[in-house]
């Protein structure tokens, strides 16, 4: 019985995103401002604790009107943020085109050209979905995948695999990571292997902590063990909002050949990069996030 109401609700759900999908970004924006962001912020309060936490200890320094300001700015983003990954189930290539630009994207070759496979990493910040825009802008014969966790929900897992499906990507699952790299590279093909990997670590694999945002901060490092082990280099992807649903994209390059650095300098480097970032406009970040659940001093378990 529990299966078949999932069913129902699921069929639902795609029932109404189908044809919301269908509907100009502007018919989307108003309904995210209208509908989404009243039901979103102040009906169901996804989260709001959560927001208003990691707000607080990342800005000691804005005051309780600045901080509300910003987490009305963040729900805000989050609603278009929904309406933009719906967009994506039938958006055109050229209108996404138009609203994803990357400048600089002829930087991969500078190491692709060298026979240096990359692994591509940003945080969840503005819209990392529409990067699936990638594949089509490199070269033929260069495959573009995509590290993700499955979803407990299959129905929704496969939804979501069915948008990037949209666009060419290979769809790595996280833990099948190194495999499926391994699995790349003896293809013979240059790849680049994009991760946003700002999430907190699981309890098991708190192995490195800094200052991110005026907190300690447990920073997941298997991006920069693979890197250095593989010996590919590391761009970092900086995804700024020109205007509401436009963004542009620009490429930096973080270690040209990771095998020469530490993890922890690796992770260092990452994680300076996202700060930046958010401080460019805090409210694209994903607020939501329990990034800080874990202590410094808490014990390993198994």
């Amino acid at each position: 019985m529990k299966k078949t109401v999932h069913i129902i609700g699921f069929s639902l759900f795609y029932v109404i995103v189908w044809i919301l999908s269908w509907a100009p970004l502007s018919l989307l924006y108003f309904i995210s401002d209208f509908v989404l962001y009243p039901l979103v912020h102040y009906i169901v309060r996804y989260r709001v604790r959560v927001v208003q936490t990691n707000l607080q200890n990342s800005f000691p320094d804005k005051n309780k009107q600045e901080l509300q300001k910003l987490q009305k700015q963040f729900y805000h983003h989050f609603c278009d943020y929904g309406v933009e990954l719906i967009k994506l189930m039938h958006i055109s290539q050229k209108e996404l085109d138009k609203r994803m630009t990357l400048p600089n994207i002829e930087l991969f070759y500078e190491q692709l050209n060298q026979g240096r496979n990359v692994i591509l990493v940003m945080g969840h910040y503005a819209n990392w979905d529409w990067l699936n825009v990638l594949q089509r802008k490199l070269h033929a014969g260069t495959t573009m995948a995509v590290v993700y966790q499955p979803l407990s929900n299959i129905h929704f897992d496969q939804f979501f695999l069915g948008i990037r499906d949209r666009f060419n990507i290979y769809n790595i699952k996280k833990n099948n990571t190194l495999r499926e790299i391994i699995r790349l590279k003896q293809q013979n093909n240059p790849f680049i292997v994009a991760m946003v990997s700002d999430q907190s670590p699981s309890r098991n694999k708190l192995d490195y902590w800094t200052t991110f945002l005026h907190q300690d901060t447990a920073v997941i490092t298997g991006m920069s063990h693979i890197a250095k082990q593989m010996h590919f280099s590391i761009y970092y992807i900086d995804m700024q909002q020109v205007k509401r649903g436009y963004y542009t994209s620009t490429l930096s390059i973080l270690a040209e050949d990771a095998s020469v650095w530490t993890e922890e300098a690796l992770s260092e480097q990452f994680i300076r990069n996202v700060e930046k970032t958010i401080m460019a406009n805090p409210s694209l970040y994903l607020w939501t996030h329990k990034r800080w659940k874990h202590k410094r001093n808490q014990e390993k378990t198994a």
